[in-house]
């Protein structure tokens, strides 16, 4: 292809579409992210379920006729969304990703908010939504009698 012979970008995207279907994870995660090419550079964001395919599209993408680069800095798996949303987390409460959404639950420790809590999980990237159910730590104390 000449530098001045430029591939349109509609049909680079469609070629994307087509890497898409052909694969089910991709497939399955197709309406949580976009593809998107200017002039053969393809901006790639929003959330995929696993790494492996994260992997696939961004290891496939510069093969496509046309592709100049690829930027995938604003796509996540939920892997990695579920490593970082853990670093967060006191002990006693879990985290479940789906696409970006995260489910927190379990108990909150004495002297911790679960408002804190949901805004530094809504800060980490590719985090699309938090919802959290916590429980609360009501065991009496225990009393010793001699």
């Amino acid at each position: 292809m000449e530098p001045n012979d430029r591939r349109p970008d509609v049909d680079i995207e469609e070629e994307i579409e087509l890497l898409i279907r052909s694969f089910a994870p991709l497939k399955a995660s197709r309406s949580y992210f976009t593809a998107k090419s200017t002039g053969g550079h393809v901006v790639l964001a929003g959330n995929i379920r696993s790494p492996q395919a994260r992997r696939v599209l961004i290891d496939n993408i510069p093969h496509i006729k046309g592709v100049s680069s690829v930027d995938s800095t604003s796509l996540y798996d939920d892997e990695m969304v579920r490593l970082a949303v853990g670093q967060l987390l006191p002990a006693g409460i879990m985290a479940s990703v789906h696409y970006g959404a995260v489910a927190l639950t379990g108990q909150l420790p004495d002297g911790a908010s679960g408002d804190v809590i949901l805004n530094a999980v809504k800060g980490v990237v590719g985090v699309r939504r938090v919802g959290a159910e916590f429980g609360q730590n009501t065991a009496e104390p225990s009393s010793s009698t001699s």
